[in-house]
């Protein structure tokens, strides 16, 4: 239907009176739309920070002429253009928000250059300005590649995990810092597992069952949760082949258990997944 399940676990916040802000660093994602007329659109953010609308304007009044021409509503105005300017203005109003609480907002803990270190980083900084921005919850999408490892498999995982650890543990110490971590979960999914089996180039293909990682100052950690296989090698009852693993535990499972912490009420977990 077009929605995902973060923009549906705002949904839920969204009805039960809570302002819930939801924000994609860098890119879009699905995961952060909800149903139309009750959220917002996601806002995308740059890992370095929000830009300012029209930096350099032609004339000293030129934003609050478009502030003006936009604000109003006349006898011919159409349906249309009263809902574009109504769109403008409150996206004007929301970008110059964020340049203004962002700016000059450092964190406590130094971050890894790479990019999703910088993106954790600005994370951080929209939790600590959330206070500004008046928002009871907040909904994050990131995303990190590199992943789809079809050579040399254990070289690139060895970089990568390093990576994501490094950045994994950044984020919580600022959490810490900030003394908010029992109130943060931070979910890692991915979209497909790799084969267990390796390929002619030293690397793994595309494959089903996989792994989430989840962290949190309310997540009871330390633990494995579902069942491993009882059998892997070939002609097992989960193998399909080349190592390609049936999933034993539902998307539901890690997902529905977030949405009830947030305080999302059991009616709504159908709507959350459907």
């Amino acid at each position: 239907d077009g929605t995902g399940v973060l923009g549906r676990i705002r949904d839920a916040l969204t009805r039960k009176g809570l302002n819930a802000g939801a924000y994609s660093i860098d890119t879009n994602s699905i995961s952060l739309i909800g149903e139309p007329g009750v959220t917002p659109t996601p806002v995308i953010i740059s890992n370095s920070g929000a830009t300012q609308f029209n930096e350099a304007p032609s004339s000293a009044s030129m934003n609050d002429e478009i502030s003006l021409i936009n604000g109003e509503t006349l006898t011919e105005s159409g349906v249309f253009a009263d809902w574009y300017s109504d769109v403008l203005l409150k996206s004007l109003g929301n970008n110059q928000l964020l340049v203004e609480t962002l700016e000059g907002m450092e964190t406590a803990t130094e971050f890894p250059t790479s990019h999703l270190g910088r993106q954790l980083e600005m994370v951080a900084k929209m939790i600590n300005s959330r206070g500004a921005r008046g928002t009871d919850a907040d909904l994050f999408f990131l995303s990190t590649g590199g992943w789809d490892t079809h050579s040399q498999v254990i070289m690139a995982q060895n970089t990568l995990f390093a990576g994501v650890d490094a950045s994994f543990k950044a984020f919580a110490d600022e959490m810490k810092a900030m003394n908010v971590w029992d109130s943060v979960t931070l979910i890692e999914t991915s979209d497909f597992a790799r084969t267990l089996t390796p390929n002619g180039n030293e690397g793994s293909d595309h494959a089903w069952g996989g792994n989430y990682i989840m962290m949190g100052g309310s997540v009871v950690g330390g633990q494995i949760v579902g069942k491993y296989p009882d059998a892997i090698k070939e002609g097992s009852p989960l193998n399909i082949g080349r190592g390609r693993i049936i999933p034993t535990s539902s998307w539901e499972s890690v997902f529905l258990p977030i949405a009830e912490w947030a305080g999302v009420d059991a009616s709504e977990f159908d709507y959350i997944c459907p």
